[in-house]
């Protein structure tokens, strides 16, 4: 299956200083028919929120290898945690959700570039320039997301380059294993890399350590144990 987002469509013209305010009026629109990609911090976020291990939270919630958040076809392809009265799970929800209606994206030297992303033709939102996008951004709390994303990122380009070392079709064969994660079956994790608490109780076990129970910990030890695993290829 091939997943498309709306950030692929957007008008990147806009910086963190560029005039921008939006007032959600709870319409849900914005709930029905996307691909919400999710990384292995809010997976743990949204678990946690959910009271489950990782590993539960990509088994009954998630499609795509455990990158992409379940929807439901007999709702009009819904997102799965919208209710009645909108997101169930607001507190933790995503980036990409956070964003909203705005999207980020990195060019091939790693700056910055925001989007502004086609509203639905039936929104109740309320676009303004009352505002910045910077202000936009404090509001929803992106920040943790951001920052948890580039730590991510760094160990992903780590590994990237490591197994290019080791191949050297790797970057040719790249698109091909992009797409066969999102072919992954329903439910079920494309990487063990993908699910924290599987991969840090398995680390901590090999190195004599308690397995921590707090969010960050548990980040910090997921990235170094990605680190370890490189160190050894």
């Amino acid at each position: 299956m091939r997943y498309t987002t709306d950030v692929q469509d957007a008008d990147f013209s806009l910086t963190r200083d560029s005039a921008f305010s939006y007032q959600c009026n709870a319409c849900s629109r914005c709930c029905h028919h996307k691909a919400i990609r999710i990384e292995p911090y809010e997976a743990l976020r949204l678990a946690r929120h959910l009271k489950l291990s990782t590993t539960d939270f990509i088994a009954r919630h998630t499609e795509a290898g455990g990158t992409v958040l379940r929807v439901i076809e007999e709702k009009e392809n819904a997102c799965s945690f919208l209710g009645p009265k909108g997101c169930t799970v607001h507190s933790d929800r995503p980036l990409a959700c956070r964003l909203y209606p705005l999207g980020i994206a990195r060019d091939a030297d790693g700056v910055e570039k925001v989007g502004r992303l086609a509203a639905h033709p039936e929104t109740a939102g309320i676009y303004g320039t009352g505002a910045t996008v910077a202000d936009y951004f404090a509001a929803q709390g992106v920040a943790p997301f951001l920052d948890v994303s580039a730590r991510y990122r760094h160990v992903y380009d780590r590994m990237l380059a490591r197994l290019e070392d080791l191949d050297a079709v790797e970057v040719e064969e790249r698109a091909e294993r992009r797409a066969a994660v999102d072919d992954t079956e329903v439910g079920v994790a494309a990487s063990t890399w993908i699910d924290i608490d599987a991969s840090v109780a398995a680390y901590c076990a090999a190195k004599g350590k308690m397995v921590p129970s707090d969010i960050e910990t548990l980040v910090d030890l997921h990235i170094e144990a990605i680190d370890a695993w490189i160190n050894t290829i």
